[in-house]
């Protein structure tokens, strides 16, 4: 297929989640993509975002397409009726299946997704029937326009975390709209993958976009980014999160 509208990028790090990956993908009908594998089986890449843009450099599609290889497709058109989707956000800077929205409920940021996670699965986040605007997106799983991600790669920062949230901010500030759209997928993760590293890369982010935005909100929490308090929010969790991972004890 030398013309795919859609490339699809995952990062390998279990060769069995990515046979089951792969066959979860072959159900997918009235869509047309190249899958292109990154193998970090024995961590060839530093991060995810010198993996992604290593194989984005070589993509074919009008869209890229990055995934965790733990997610599911629950029906044969889950990937077609994504796709659908961006002829609705076509002015879109990133596009994703769970995010979070500036806006605030009850003085706290929340979740728009109709994805499902975690074993057994269960619902996260408010439902939404059609594209919604977030400020950033979760980052299993997520899409760039090509064109996009040539003028806005994604940056040099090390590590594990927080790409798709920096593409977010990144596009805002270059006044595009971030949005969530309808999915109907399982992320076999129940998401509680942050570790200290995860805070390090925040502090850069809350830095960086302070005087643009007082807060970025995530799927994992809302990070005030102005004063005193915001910096204490920040380090006391990065110093709980370090705690936990010298003791070996499990992210809840």
């Amino acid at each position: 297929m030398d013309t795919p509208k859609f490339s699809l990028i995952t990062i390998v790090n279990n060769q069995q989640m990515f046979a089951d990956f792969k066959k979860s993908l072959s159900s997918q009908i009235k869509i047309d993509y190249e899958l292109l594998k990154i193998d970090n089986c024995h961590q060839e890449y530093q991060s995810a975002r010198e993996a992604y843009n290593s194989a984005a450099q070589k993509a074919k599609g009008k869209f890229l397409i990055f995934c965790h290889p733990d997610i599911r497709f629950l029906d044969p058109l889950a990937l077609h009726n994504i796709a659908n989707y961006l002829s609705e956000v076509s002015t879109a800077g990133v596009v994703g299946i769970a995010g979070s929205p500036f806006n605030l409920i009850n003085k706290n940021r929340i979740i728009l997704s109709t994805i499902v996670h975690g074993n057994p699965p269960i619902h996260v986040g408010e439902k939404i029937s059609e594209p919604a605007k977030v400020q950033t997106v979760d980052e299993c799983f997520f899409i760039l326009s090509s064109s996009f991600w040539k003028l806005h790669p994604f940056s040099a920062e090390k590590g594990w975390h927080l790409y798709a949230v920096e593409e977010c901010l990144l596009a805002s500030s270059q006044k595009f709209e971030n949005y969530v759209v309808p999915a109907h997928i399982w992320h076999t993760s129940d998401g509680k993958s942050e570790n200290y590293q995860y805070y390090i890369h925040l502090k850069h982010l809350i830095k960086k976009y302070k005087n643009q935005v007082p807060r970025i909100n995530t799927t994992v929490k809302m990070w005030p980014t102005r004063g005193l308090m915001a910096k204490v929010y920040v380090n006391y969790w990065l110093m709980n999160r370090w705690i936990k991972q010298v003791l070996h004890l499990k992210v809840k």
